[in-house]
């Protein structure tokens, strides 16, 4: 059975969960199970309507009064499961250890069964309410990203460059639930922290140019003195790629397609490689052996980065480990990713973890530092829950 029919099949058990504990467990009656059963579907349905109105071509500024509550009812119905499911773990033991125990009298078995049908329908309504309360708390999490600080240390690191640092912007996803606002609050975040590098690692919207490049036009005044770099991220090839590689070079954002710069702090320089996303395909396809030999090209330094400090920006934590550990075998030192959101919404990082070798932060993988953001924007319903959302400032340090 394919990942496509496994989904169906987990959609339509969740489904029946939503059923099953919000009207058979507590034994509603007419009209009162017609008219929870009406609204149950209306809410599903409502969740995930804006999935097919951000494959359209309509304008998502537009939409987005209704697509950015809609979709944020997602995350209300599966914390409502979560809890359903909890609550019928425990309305299943109660009733098993009602069996096991042996009671025989009537009157105390409906008595039992009263309370157990009480604890139900009050769980319930505690279960909806808190459901809504976590994704309320999940929305304004969303929409205020914050900084954090982290710090590389590296012996190739040239001396003129310690303190050298690196804003890393990643995962903005301007589109159904976030827009222009949000990314100017970003732009304004990113401009304080007043970092000598911008780095932009993928996943900027979620539709065409033509749907959200006003969106991202504050990205245009991101400054810092050695200015902005981008790189493309799986959701850039979900519409057309070449777009957006074309919208962001002519807007002064550019791209690193498979190529790389060299930065320059007195007598010092470091590499700056940028590969495209595993998701890429022709001409766009992820290639850092190309992005190595056009540097050497360009600037005359060994395609290996013997000798020197380099850095890469790759969408996916996991591209440090492509192509036989290529990156470890180039020279890079430090890898810049996003991708993951750390989840984004909890417990979904569990299911991340199955696909990326880092959830966020720090980590060293074959032999490169990879620094993995949790993204500054939010995928879909905007909503965090257990996964805040940040821009890392990387600070390079000489040992």
């Amino acid at each position: 059975m394919g990942f496509a029919r496994l989904g169906y099949v987990f959609l339509a058990c969740f489904a029946a969960l939503l059923y099953y504990g919000s009207i058979l467990a507590p034994r509603l009656q007419r009209p009162w199970s017609i008219i929870v059963a009406v609204i149950l579907t209306l809410v599903i349905l409502a969740s995930v309507a804006w999935l097919a109105i951000n494959r359209t071509s309509v304008s998502l500024d537009a939409w987005r009064p209704f697509t950015a509550p809609t979709a944020a009812l997602l995350p209300v119905l599966l914390y409502f499961g979560i809890g359903l499911a909890v609550i019928s773990l425990v309305n299943a033991g109660w009733s098993i250890g009602q069996v096991a125990s042996g009671v025989g009298h009537l009157e105390t078995q409906q008595l039992i069964h009263t309370g157990r049908l009480v604890f139900v329908r009050i769980a319930t309504v505690v279960a909806l309410i808190g459901a809504i309360g976590v994704t309320g708390y999940g929305c304004h999490e969303a929409l205020n990203p914050k900084i954090t600080n982290t710090s590389v240390t590296s012996s190739d690191l040239p001396a003129e460059f310690d303190g050298f640092r690196i804003a890393l912007v990643s995962d903005i996803h301007v589109g159904v639930g976030l827009g222009r606002g949000f990314v100017q609050n970003l732009v304004r975040l990113v401009n304080d922290a007043k970092p000598d590098l911008i780095v932009i690692a993928g996943d900027l919207s979620n539709g065409s140019t033509q749907q959200l490049g006003d969106d991202l036009l504050p990205l245009t005044k991101l400054k810092a003195e050695y200015g902005v770099l981008v790189t493309t991220g799986n959701h850039e090839f979900d519409v057309n790629a070449e777009a957006w590689v074309a919208w962001l070079n002519d807007h002064g954002l550019p791209v690193l397609d498979n190529s790389g710069v060299v930065l320059t702090r007195g007598a010092a320089s470091i590499d700056v490689l940028g590969i495209n996303d595993l998701e890429g395909t022709a001409p766009l396809q992820p290639d850092l052996e190309t992005a190595a030999q056009r540097l050497h090209d360009a600037y005359g330094v060994p395609v290996d980065g013997a000798g020197r400090f380099r850095i890469l920006i790759a969408h996916e934590p996991l591209q440090v480990s492509d192509q036989d550990d290529l990156a470890a075998k180039l020279g890079v030192d430090l890898q810049l990713s996003g991708h993951t959101h750390g989840g984004q919404i909890w417990p979904i990082q569990y299911l991340v973890t199955l696909q990326q070798p880092a959830l966020d932060g720090t980590h060293v993988l074959d032999g490169v530092t990879v620094v993995t953001s949790r993204g500054a924007g939010s995928w879909g319903p905007p909503i965090r829950v257990g996964a805040p959302p940040e821009v890392p400032i990387v600070t390079l340090h000489r040992s």
